[in-house]
Formats: structure tokens, C-alpha cells, sequence
């Protein structure tokens, strides 16, 4: 009996603990992605947002152990659900509808912290790394897969260089995002969608050059 009172004396704790726990570690997000909304990030620091949030360096460390590492979940917290790949319709759609969805984002109110985090990985080598394993890496793997499934089905040609698909594709998205010169509206995205999808089938369909 004593050890099932203190047993649920100890759950009683932890259910009562996390609760705080969890609203810390929001503040904590909310605070980062408000300095990410204002400033470049080699100009924002750990005890700002701990500052911010009201809440010791330490509690900080105890979930991230560097800066670039919460800035990025900061990211991800208020912006993770402003793009997401279907997963039903046919591969080409799904795919069109994701690159749609990357267009609205980049000219969204978040495009400007976006664009400053691209801006950023040029000179912060920790974060580029935690932009590749938090972000680009998983991102990549979907469009892979989606974009594999097109082949399959005959969407895409067999012999397509997928990597280089890809970065036809949102490189003239990024180059609007960072530059600012024109915007990323909905008639852009897809026509650059089409065009990369068309001459993807038009080089698949030429003929082999002669030795």
C-alpha cells in the first residue's frame, strides 16, 4: 500500500508538472520566433528569448543545446502546418499543390523570417546543419517519394533526375523569395511547375546523341 500512495503521489506530480512544463516550452518558441519576426539571427541571443519568455537559460538548454536549434523549432511551431504534402490524389497534383502551398508561405507574413533564415545559413555552419537534419531532409525524402510514385505511374519519365526536377522547380520560387523583385503568385508557381514537368518529357523523348 505505501508503495502504490507514493507511486500515485509521484504521477500526481508529474501530471501537475507538465502542464507548466509544456507552457514554458511554448513561451519559449513564441519568444524565438518573435525575435525572428524582428531581427537577423546573429543579432539574437538565448538570454533575450529566455528573457522573453520569462524563464531561466537553463530551462532553455534543458530542450535545446544551441540557439540554431530552437530558432529552427521556433520555425517550425508557427509555420510546420503552412506547408504540408497531401497524401492523396495523384503524385503530379499532390506535388503542384505543395509547391503551391511553398509559393503562398515564401509571400506570406512569415516569408520575411524565411527568407532570413536562408540568408542566415550562408555564415552559421550550426545552422545550416540544423536547417539540412530538421527541415530540408525530411522535406526532401516526401518529395522524393511523391515524385518516384509519378514515375511509376508513367507521369514522369523513367530516366528523370529527380534531384535536379526538384531544384528546377523552387529554385525561381527561392530566387523571388531572397531577391523580392517580382512576386510568387499562383499563375507563377504554376507555370513554372508546367514548364519544368514539360521539358522533363521533352528531353526524356529525344533521341539519344550519336557517338
Amino acid at each position: 500500500m505505501i508503495f502504490k500512495c507514493c507511486q500515485s503521489e509521484n504521477d500526481a506530480k508529474r501530471q501537475a508538472g507538465r502542464p507548466r512544463s509544456e507552457a514554458a516550452r511554448k513561451a519559449i518558441l513564441d519568444s524565438a520566433f518573435s525575435f525572428l519576426e524582428e531581427k537577423p539571427i546573429a543579432e539574437i541571443s538565448t538570454i533575450h528569448i529566455a528573457q522573453k519568455a520569462g524563464v531561466s537559460t537553463a530551462t532553455v538548454y534543458r530542450w535545446w543545446t544551441t540557439k540554431e536549434a530552437l530558432l529552427l523549432e521556433a520555425l517550425l511551431f508557427h509555420c510546420g502546418n503552412d506547408v504540408v504534402l497531401r497524401e492523396d490524389g495523384k503524385p503530379l497534383e499532390r506535388l503542384l499543390d505543395y509547391v503551391l502551398q511553398v509559393g503562398r508561405s515564401f509571400m506570406g507574413k512569415n516569408g520575411k523570417v524565411v527568407a532570413r533564415l536562408f540568408t542566415a545559413i550562408q555564415d552559421n555552419e550550426t545552422l545550416r546543419q540544423e536547417f539540412i537534419d530538421q527541415i530540408y531532409a525530411p522535406r526532401n525524402r516526401e518529395i522524393r517519394k511523391v515524385t518516384e510514385l509519378a514515375i511509376e505511374e508513367g507521369s514522369l519519365p523513367a530516366n528523370l533526375d529527380i534531384q535536379i526536377f526538384k531544384d528546377s522547380i523552387f529554385g525561381p520560387l527561392l530566387a523571388r523569395l531572397l531577391i523580392r523583385h517580382e512576386p510568387i503568385d499562383e499563375a507563377y508557381v504554376e507555370a513554372v511547375f508546367n514548364h519544368v514537368v514539360a521539358g522533363s518529357r521533352a528531353l526524356a523523348a529525344e533521341p539519344a546523341p550519336r557517338a
